[in-house]
């Protein structure tokens, strides 16, 4: 598992065609180009800003891309 601090989308972009890269595919009788590796891609996004009072404010998500492995249905 690997962990990146990115700051813009084609970093992002980098780091996914890089482990599609790694990721071996198979043929099935359900599909010619099937997963042979599981793959969680997770997306923590922060954003901080000040509100009227000069607080800072942070909002966060988690975006959680997954593909299981032999799992064409």
């Amino acid at each position: 598992m690997t962990t990146c601090i990115v700051k813009s989308i084609p970093e992002i972009e980098a780091y996914m065609d890089h482990g599609t890269a790694q990721r071996m595919t198979g043929e099935t009788a359900m599909n010619k180009d099937s997963s042979r590796s599981h793959s969680i891609f997770t997306i923590y996004i922060e954003t901080a800003e000040k509100d009227e009072a000069g607080e800072q404010r942070v909002k966060a998500g988690k975006l959680n891309l997954v593909d299981l492995a032999g799992s064409e249905r």
